[in-house]
């Protein structure tokens, strides 16, 4: 077990905000969730998934919506998040071991530690996405054949629903973004309850280890004037892809999810080059003189020159910045990761081509 201090919380944030690929939440958002639990002295700690017991129970509380949705006022003091836990864990009838995040992301993962905090539950060093997701039935869970219901939905207003059984994870995908997209605003939703001995094996492990090493990398080599770029491609495996001063972006509200793309006009090395970015919440396809370049599962992150993860739609026309990718966890480039996950999901009749690929 691990003690997380604010600066351990801080990197994580950042690095989950690179890992989120232009989704995730607002890490603006999330740090205030972290940081209201801070303030009233409570302690964040990371375990293991070594240490959760065979039968303890860790589910993932996170939020459904977009990041253009209204932010209402809860009725939660505590937040619509850590109420469904609660919630599902009133269901079941049982106390759960502890709290794994739904996805790498500004706010979601912040909205994991932060419920973890509150409800002195220890959260688990694993992420069943390795990244940020725009759909429900894309985590790893749903590669390896684990359930997610029951789950609890609650939203700002007050409406508490369990839902304890669905048909797939795609009819899941459909019943809550429904309701958050009818409302126009985010739902807190706690899924996939699994055992300790499930989790094992389900998830990408030491996954907030992973975003606490690229925040950590960044924010150290800005303080020590070094090129942070550099130092997060290092320190994830990563690629630099594009630098370039945006030219044009839009975005639209679609169905609960934030839709968009941009397209970049090349300097330094890739002066007289056209890269392109399209996202549905998440960057999920890019396109470099009109080529397609990277696809899903793999990431596809933007950053400031100055080394500062930038989200979706938050991209401007006139401002600079650089576009680096990364490789997906293995259990996304198996052929049930792709099929849900990779170029099919996106329409595009072609194969698969891993990122490290095209730099060998």
């Amino acid at each position: 077990m691990k003690v997380l201090g604010e600066q351990d919380l801080r990197d994580i944030l950042e690095g989950c905000t690179v890992l989120g690929t232009g989704g995730g939440g607002s890490p603006e958002e999330g740090w205030r969730m972290v940081k209201k639990e801070l303030d009233s002295g409570r302690e964040f700690r990371l375990v293991g998934l070594d240490e959760i017991p065979d039968d303890g129970i860790v589910p993932m509380p996170y939020f459904v919506g977009s990041l253009a949705g209204e932010r209402v006022v809860s009725i939660y003091e505590e937040g619509e998040a850590a109420r469904s836990y609660r919630l599902l864990e009133e269901y079941m009838g049982r106390g759960f071991a502890g709290v794994i995040s739904t996805e790498l992301g500004g706010a979601n993962t912040a909205a994991a530690l932060a419920t973890a905090a509150r409800l002195g539950k220890p959260i688990v060093d694993g992420d069943p996405a390795g990244r940020s997701v725009p759909e429900l039935q894309h985590t790893t869970y749903y590669i390896v054949g684990v359930e997610m219901a029951p789950f609890s939905v609650v939203t700002p207003y007050g409406d508490e629903v369990i839902v304890s059984k669905v048909k797939d994870d795609f009819q899941a995908e459909k019943i809550v973004r429904a309701l958050a997209a009818s409302l126009k605003t985010n739902v807190g939703v706690t899924s996939h309850p699994v055992d300790g001995r499930t989790l094992r094996n389900s998830v990408v492990r030491d996954a907030i280890s992973h975003a606490l090493s690229l925040g950590r990398a960044l924010r150290t080599a800005r303080e020590e004037g070094n090129d942070p770029i550099k130092a997060l491609l290092e320190a994830g495996g990563g690629f630099l892809l594009f630098k370039g001063v945006v030219t044009k972006a839009s975005w639209r509200e679609e169905n609960g999810f934030t839709v968009g793309e941009f397209e970049l006009e090349g300097y330094d090395e890739f002066r007289g080059e056209i890269y392109k970015v399209w996202y549905k919440n998440e960057n999920l396809v890019s396109w470099r003189n009109g080529e397609v370049d990277v696809t899903i599962p793999d990431l596809i992150s933007v950053l400031t020159p100055e080394g500062h993860p930038v989200t979706n739609p938050n991209v401007k026309t006139g401002k600079e910045y650089v576009v680096v990718g990364f490789p997906a966890p293995e259990l996304w480039r198996t052929a049930k990761g792709l099929e849900i996950f990779g170029p099919k999901y996106l329409g595009l009749e072609r194969e698969y081509i891993p990122i490290e690929r095209r730099f060998s």
